[in-house]
């Protein structure tokens, strides 16, 4: 081999061994690839849908330790991606052959939660939802359902759930969040394994320290026959803000609805 293709090699080399440096920064510090296993998170999130994770969302962590550089706290209506000891759906980062969640943070250090008849309570308010609409949902055993499609104001964060009429779901009585805590709920209301069941009759917490990082919106999306869903490419997963704090707990007793 003459001078110019050693060179020509040698450059080759450098620059591959760079970029397998650096993809491995970016996926340590920066962000993650994450794919949709189940329909916990409907309507937000569809089997087949790719996700991009922000891992600095809330600091920078050391790779493969509970060490941060620096951190921020996670947000209530936040969609996340945690682990649950060791435990979880058969989702996935690429790669890793981790087992992890994903779900919306409903309640955060010192709030105080409850749930009753479909309905969230976080610090002595109902969380109020609006109709929109019937939305066809395929529940995991097959059977077609019409769910209501609702929009859900978590105390100034809109976003959207479905519940099925006529489940009733658990019932947990009010509970203050222990600092560094979080409570992880599904959109899907009525078919999501979250902090609801985890240790019922009690609410199942989720320390800061498992939350891997922050979804921030779909790079890509198949449906169940691998055809492209091109209309939720790009679509970002930050709740929209906006005010109303909804009927106190014991409004919600005396008969209002939510």
């Amino acid at each position: 081999m003459n001078d110019a293709a050693q060179q020509v090699w040698s450059f080759v080399k450098t620059m591959a061994i760079a970029a397998f440096i650096a993809f491995f920064c970016i996926r340590g510090f920066v962000f993650e690839p994450f794919k949709i296993p189940s329909s916990s998170m409907m309507p937000t999130l569809h089997i087949g849908d790719y996700l991009i994770v922000s891992k600095f969302a809330y600091g920078n962590r050391l790779p493969l330790t509970d060490f941060f550089f620096w951190e921020r706290d996670p947000k209530r209506g936040d969609i996340v991606v945690f682990k649950r000891n060791g435990s979880g759906l058969p989702g996935s980062f690429f790669g890793l052959g981790k087992t992890l969640f994903i779900k919306r943070i409903v309640a955060v250090p010192g709030d105080r939660i409850a749930y009753n008849n479909q309905t969230l309570f976080i610090n002595g308010r109902v969380v109020t939802t609006e109709d929109l609409s019937k939305y066809d949902l395929t529940l995991p055993n097959g059977k077609q359902v019409q769910a209501d499609l609702k929009k859900e104001n978590l105390l100034g964060v809109e976003h959207e759930i479905l519940r099925v009429p006529g489940e009733a779901g658990p019932v947990l009585s009010e509970t203050v969040v222990r600092e560094g805590m979080y409570v992880m709920v599904g959109d899907n209301r009525d078919n999501s394994l979250d902090s609801r069941f985890w240790q019922w009759p009690s609410w199942g917490f989720v320390p800061k320290e498992d939350i891997m990082g922050r979804a921030e919106f779909i790079f890509w999306s198949w449906d169940e026959n691998w055809k492209p869903r091109l209309e939720r490419i790009g679509n970002g997963l930050r709740a929209h803000m906006t005010i109303g704090l909804g009927q106190t707990l014991e409004d919600a007793r005396g008969g209002a609805t939510a």
